[in-house]
């Protein structure tokens, strides 16, 4: 059965607006299924079958380094720049 998730990060940008980027993810640790949406924009970052756990996927979000990690036990996580983003 997919799982959906989402997070929210905000930054501040040139002009000291703030922006909120959302991340959001549905996947199947059972078949390895999983699409993630970066700011409207969606890619398929599928695995083999009981192949997400344990791996992890970089990427942008805004100007920033973020990374998406499956750990061997428990929910996936989103870190952007260093800092854990909560799930909501």
């Amino acid at each position: 059965m997919a799982k959906n998730y989402k997070w929210e990060a905000k930054e501040i940008g040139e002009n000291g607006e703030e922006i909120i980027h959302t991340v959001s993810l549905i996947c199947s640790m059972l078949t390895g299924k999983a699409v993630i949406t970066i700011d409207g924009d969606e890619y398929d970052i599928s695995v083999k079958p009981f192949g997400l756990r344990g791996t992890n996927q970089m990427f942008r979000l805004g100007e920033s380094p973020a990374v998406i990690e499956f750990p061997k036990k428990g929910e996936p996580t989103v870190t952007v720049d260093g800092e854990r983003l909560s799930s909501l």
